[in-house]
């Protein structure tokens, strides 16, 4: 499983949600409503036997709404954190059939408010568990 093609994969999903342009990478710049694919707090190799599986624990998908203080923005980050819908994150990520890995797994979302020069934005923080073959 090769973490670029994860990751790239993993932000053109999450462009398929109305509005949302992402990006593969932590980008210098966003311009809300945007986000990013990161990178995972670890990599576990050989998850089964000998190279038959890796996993990338808490790849985060980090989305900015709009300004902290807008209703609005308040309502898009609900809807990117329901359960369910079309701008749910976890459905849209879990519904989708990866071919850069066997599953992708939304395991939790944080909210925060993130500054792009001196304007504070709502973000919400989606981490996913992601399994695949050790071998390519």
């Amino acid at each position: 499983m090769n973490l670029d093609l994860v990751m790239d994969e993993a932000a053109g999903v999450l462009q398929q949600i109305t509005g949302l342009r992402v990006f593969a990478y932590p980008a210098p710049t966003l311009v809300p409503p945007a986000g990013y694919v990161s990178y995972p707090r670890s990599i576990d190799f050989d998850e089964e036997y000998q190279r038959g599986g890796d996993q990338f624990t808490d790849l985060p998908m980090v989305l900015l709404a709009g300004k902290a203080d807008d209703k609005s923005a308040r309502d898009t980050v609900a809807a990117w954190a329901a359960g369910s819908g079309p701008k749910s994150v976890k459905a849209r990520m879990e519904a989708h059939a990866w071919t850069t890995c066997d599953d992708l797994t939304v395991t939790s979302c944080e909210f925060d408010i993130e500054r792009i020069g001196s304007v504070p934005y709502l973000a919400a923080m989606f981490k996913a568990t992601v399994v695949g073959p050790g071998e390519d």
